[in-house]
């Protein structure tokens, strides 16, 4: 295990409160405000004192995480491996400890989820132009993480976001480290976590996976950027497991792909090839074809009312898992997820109007300001205030909890008829 995020870290008892004197002063003040919530830790939006910047800031509880400091230091690990290394990946401002809490301080994403965009958009989904653009950036920065042997296994819409709500697709961030894993070559992941619509089906059948997951996944948010919808969703999550097993999507209905280029419906058969030796890979998709071409925004030839109600019965469903018990292993989030959009069995999050120009702050603080930061050190509780003087919209936690430990939910269920897939009603998530 590696040692340089909290040296002392397997050393301490973390279900107890250290009786040594805490005297130094803590630079942070915290908003009492949720950003959201999980099951080790809470989100809040928080203030450095001295340079006025604000960020995102996970607490774990000390108590909650007693047996699972792996699972904490290795979420610390890619993080500070990957921070500051491109510019399209959540980084990591600060990491700092108090009697009773580990802190966790990341780039504060004011703009929302990729998620949000998709669906709010005035046809429910987006054009060519804007899937590739983002496909481009997001491909960057996942071919970052693997030429680092970074797995992320957990790409979904709910996990891309934006610096501000009037920010470029440039600006996008790649969030939620918690499922990430460092390989070594030739070694592969064995455990069965993520998000159902997204998961490879390398993962289902528990054979051991690697980079080409997040390729699977990337081709699960293409679909749904160019269509509104997800392609293997069905009524029920065996259903839906047996037609990823077998990577069974259609482009149905067809006034739905009416307009899709043929060369994005490649780069979808190029993304979910079932051997992942095949796959196509972060680098390579960069070249593809439907990344490099100049597609006009053409009129949709389908009916927008019809779309209008695909996207309400998606969103009914997709707010309807937010309350489900928390105590059921196919509802429960996982505590690995990152700052801003992760970790949350409910949608907490009333959100503020956006600050525009000169009131709104860049969580993005230049190299001078990390002077200031902790890195690690013991210091008081943070004082916690009701708002800010000088707020900053910051965005929700994810509204899609990812699942850990899935082993035993993995069977397929009966098969006694076939998956009846419900385009009209794709879930934008899962439940196990």
């Amino acid at each position: 295990m590696t040692h340089d995020v909290w040296p002392k870290f397997k050393a301490r008892n973390l279900s107890h409160s250290s009786p040594e004197k805490e005297d130094l002063p803590c630079p942070y003040i915290l908003s009492r405000k949720l950003l959201g919530t999980g099951s080790y830790a809470n989100v809040y939006e928080c203030k450095n004192r001295v340079t006025g910047c604000h960020y995102a800031a996970k607490r774990f509880s000390k108590r909650l995480i007693y047996g699972n400091e792996s699972m904490l230091q290795r979420e610390f690990q890619v993080l500070k491996s990957v921070s500051r290394g491109h510019p399209n990946i959540l980084s990591m401002i600060d990491h700092f400890e108090t009697s009773g809490s580990f802190y966790l301080v990341t780039d504060l994403a004011a703009g929302g989820e990729l998620f949000e965009r998709i669906t709010e958009a005035a046809e429910k989904k987006l054009n060519v132009p804007e899937t590739t653009k983002i496909l481009s950036v997001l491909l960057s920065a996942i071919n970052h993480l693997h030429s680092n042997n970074i797995v992320h296994r957990d790409v979904k819409a709910e996990n891309i976001l934006f610096a501000s709500k009037s920010s470029k697709i440039s600006s996008l961030l790649l969030a939620d480290f918690g499922q990430a894993r460092m390989l070594s070559p030739g070694e592969k992941a064995q455990s069965v976590d993520g998000t159902l619509s997204y998961l490879a089906p390398e993962v289902l059948s528990k054979c051991g996976h690697s980079f080409p997951v997040d390729m699977w996944a990337v081709g699960v948010l293409t679909y749904f950027m160019l269509c509104g919808y997800m392609p293997f969703d069905c009524d029920s999550d065996s259903e839906t497991k047996e037609l990823i097993s077998k990577a069974d999507y259609v482009f149905e209905p067809e006034e739905y792909w009416a307009d899709i280029p043929e060369s994005a419906k490649d780069f979808l058969s190029q993304c979910f090839k079932l051997d992942p030796s095949e796959r196509i890979t972060a680098r390579d998709a960069l070249n593809h074809p439907f990344l490099n071409t100049t597609s006009p925004n053409l009129k949709p030839a389908f009916s927008f009312n019809s779309l209008q109600k695909l996207q309400d019965a998606v969103l009914q469903l997709h707010n309807s898992r937010q309350l489900c018990s928390p105590h059921k292993l196919s509802r429960q989030p996982s505590a690995n997820n990152v700052l801003n959009r992760q970790s949350s069995s409910t949608n907490l999050g009333s959100r503020s109007q956006l600050p525009t120009g000169s009131h709104l702050r860049s969580s993005r603080c230049s190299f001078d300001d990390l002077r200031h930061a902790l890195q690690g050190e013991k210091c008081n509780s943070p004082e916690m205030v009701t708002r800010f003087t000088t707020p900053v919209t910051s965005a929700s936690v994810s509204r899609q909890p990812s699942m850990v430990g899935l082993e035993s939910l993995m069977e397929f269920g009966s098969r006694d008829k076939e998956p009846q897939r419900q385009p009209g009603i794709g879930k934008a998530e899962f439940s196990l």
